[in-house]
């Protein structure tokens, strides 16, 4: 082969491999990263909201401009009721979204069966968990390990009718107050102020026996959920202090009705249904003539945690193949600033990060509540949050916590729970089996 031949051949070979190398690049810019996101419609504390999804909506926009090639999709118009039946069909047919919300009530079994991905190894390496509330990250938790980020979080709170307790001759409670103080206090407001035989003045509505437990730090479950402690002292306490709230109104019937046309001097509120108070239900404005505040649940001692707080939570599933990228857009989720100050904005719960809530922004936005001005401060959910609990992390935890509320609450209606909390106990015991 000549020389000429041979440089002819070597410039043919350098051009194919040239157009190679350009189509191989081409196609690997334009071969787009899809990750499947599991979301439900409106809130997770079942309070109107606006404007559905628009902050998830914004997240996806800014994570795929920082990651080109990469798109976020999900399927609109998943009802909440509907989405633990949804998401439970994706996982048995094994398309299950790369990070998808967790339903409130299945977190415990999806980590238990191995739906969740392990996020230690991830969350050692990026995130400072002190950054996030302790109540709110250790929702995540099951068996010691991360296998979740919270969202958003949801403290329950005493809400106040200002002009009602001035009137009753109190000042608004510290923030360590106690069951003895909410107790006097709401017997005595609770009086006919007419003269004409009826209570027309009310201490408390709203108040139930997980807030009585929760005073008393009385947990039920072992952490483990393998034993059950309900026939206590603690819990004779916390149910010796419904009766006796129960009997202040005798007969008469106190609802939120009457907190709303100010004849309630307390009602607990979670923050979700705090913040959606006037507006609700759905942009129907329903304006009080009294001013407000709210304060932490009153508990038997300051040194008790007795503030329940709901989180919800985004995980990833464990047979995501694209571990990095649904990391990244977890993290974009739960731990960037910016998502979580626009989650305050335009959600009703709280951000899970430290540094939101303590944002000027934050403080702004709870002012603009407009149910007084000092109706609640930044300072006030912070202590409610550093009182904050989480229930135990078991599997079977729901169904007996639910079939507890049951009886529970039969219970006390019919006058008999001093005599019936150790069958109860019995009862429940056997369904953790």
């Amino acid at each position: 082969m000549t020389r000429r031949k041979k440089a002819s051949l070597l410039a043919t070979l350098l051009i194919v491999l040239g157009c190679l190398f350009f189509l191989l690049s081409w196609m690997t810019r334009s071969r787009k990263v899809t990750l499947h996101l599991g979301i439900h419609e409106g809130s997770s504390w079942d309070v109107p909201q606006g404007q559905d999804n628009r902050v998830l909506d914004d997240i996806i926009k800014r994570f795929e401009k920082a990651h080109p090639g990469v798109m976020v999709v999900y399927e609109s118009g998943i009802r909440k009721s509907d989405y633990s039946s949804w998401l439970s069909d994706k996982l048995v047919k094994g398309d299950q979204p790369d990070i998808f919300m967790v339903p409130e009530n299945d977190f415990n079994l999806l980590a238990s069966i191995g739906s969740l991905k392990n996020l230690d190894r991830l969350s050692k390496k990026d995130i400072k968990a002190s950054d996030f509330y302790t109540v709110s990250y250790q929702a995540g938790h099951y068996r010691g390990s991360q296998y979740a980020l919270p969202f958003e979080s949801n403290p329950i709170m005493m809400c106040i009718n200002k002009d009602l307790l001035k009137k009753s001759g109190f000042k608004v409670p510290e923030a360590n107050w106690t069951i003895s103080d909410f107790y006097k206090i709401a017997r005595s407001a609770t009086k006919d102020t007419t003269n004409d035989g009826q209570l027309d003045q009310f201490g408390i509505v709203g108040y139930n026996w997980k807030n009585a437990m929760a005073a008393y730090g009385n947990q039920m479950f072992s952490g483990d959920g393998s034993q059950l402690h309900l026939n206590t002292n603690k819990t004779k306490s916390a149910m010796t202090l419904m009766m006796n709230l129960d009997a202040l109104s005798g007969t008469q019937e106190v609802t939120s009705q009457d907190f709303d046309q100010g004849k309630v001097v307390f009602r607990p509120m979670t923050m979700a249904e705090y913040r959606t108070y006037k507006p609700y239900p759905y942009h129907i404005a329903k304006y009080s003539t009294f001013e407000w505040t709210c304060v932490p649940m009153p508990s038997a001692d300051s040194t008790l945690q007795s503030t329940q707080v709901e989180s919800s939570l985004f995980a990833m599933s464990s047979q995501t193949k694209h571990t990095d990228l649904a990391w990244e857009l977890l993290k974009m989720l739960t731990y960037d600033e910016h998502s979580q100050q626009e989650l305050v904005k335009q959600s009703q719960g709280i951000s899970v990060l430290r540094s939101v809530m303590a944002s000027e922004d934050t403080a702004d936005i709870l002012q603009k509540d407009n149910f007084g001005s000092d109706s609640l401060k930044v300072t006030t959910v912070n202590h409610m949050m550093m009182d904050g609990f989480n229930h135990p992390k078991f599997k079977r935890f729901n169904t007996v916590y639910e079939e507890a509320d049951y009886l529970l609450t039969k219970s006390l209606s019919e006058g008999t729970v001093d005599t019936d909390l150790a069958l109860i106990e019995k009862k429940l015991s056997q369904s953790l089996r």
